[in-house]
């Protein structure tokens, strides 16, 4: 079983009950190559986890697992406000074991027992946030690819 601590970040637009919301997220998560295919284990924000085939095929289904939370709290939010704090709450809620885990898994990479060719490397210690911003006057400059690197 192979570990590969990541660092994401992904940018989204979601509509709620009277507002356009970008959420910006640089998070934490573990991928773990298992006997049956490649799981994704969210760290920041932890309650999630999706599995795939290859390790592109997990964050592909964590990424949409991620979008569809966004979803549900937008239609579950009265307000904008409340979306923003619900967004932030999901995201604050620390998976603390596989946290362990992730910096375990630091450690490998940095030893250099593990290595990602398929992942560009990034500090481990960058900067984790959630950002929820109400757009009045949505533009294209808003559209940011979505990333992810090994955490090194």
């Amino acid at each position: 079983m192979t570990r590969y601590p990541l660092l994401f970040g992904f940018r989204d637009l979601i509509a709620g009950n009277g507002f356009v919301a970008g959420v910006a997220l640089n998070g934490r998560a573990l991928i773990v190559d298992e006997d049956d295919g490649f799981w994704m284990y969210g760290v920041n924000p932890g309650g999630l986890a999706a599995g795939g085939s290859t390790a592109s095929e997990a964050l592909s289904e964590f990424r949409k697992d991620y979008r569809l939370v966004l979803f549900d709290i937008a239609t579950e939010a009265p307000s904008f406000e409340d979306f923003e704090r619900q967004v932030t709450e999901f995201f604050n809620a620390v998976n603390k074991p596989t946290a362990s885990e992730w910096e375990e898994a630091v450690a490998e990479v940095r030893s250099g027992k593990i290595d990602a060719d398929w992942l560009p490397k990034r500090r481990a210690e960058t900067r984790l946030y959630v950002e929820v911003t109400k757009l009045d006057h949505p533009v294209p400059s808003e559209n940011v690819p979505d990333e992810a690197e090994l955490a090194a």
